[in-house]
């Protein structure tokens, strides 16, 4: 069954995408399991990227954080080993 999408509708959904992403952009820093997420893979790949200094990350008291940019940096330039 095809559904037809009203104007107002198709303009709901450009704005609620749109505040997603500024929401996104606005929000620089990501903990080791939104940088899993924002990368789809495996938080133990995050981990063991980390672990090995393949992957720029910081601390900040008892946890580890990521910069968006970096991780955009990161998998432009071919990303880490597979191994």
């Amino acid at each position: 069954m095809r559904t037809v999408l009203e104007d107002i509708d198709v303009e709901r959904i450009a704005s609620r995408l749109a505040e997603l992403m500024a929401q996104q952009e606005s929000r620089p820093w990501l903990n080791s399991e939104d940088a899993a997420e924002y990368l789809a893979c495996p938080i133990s790949r995050i981990r063991k990227l980390t672990m090995t200094d393949e992957l720029p990350s910081y601390k900040e008291g008892g946890r580890r954080l990521y910069r968006r940019s970096e991780l955009d940096a990161f998998i432009a330039s071919g990303g880490g080993s597979t191994r």
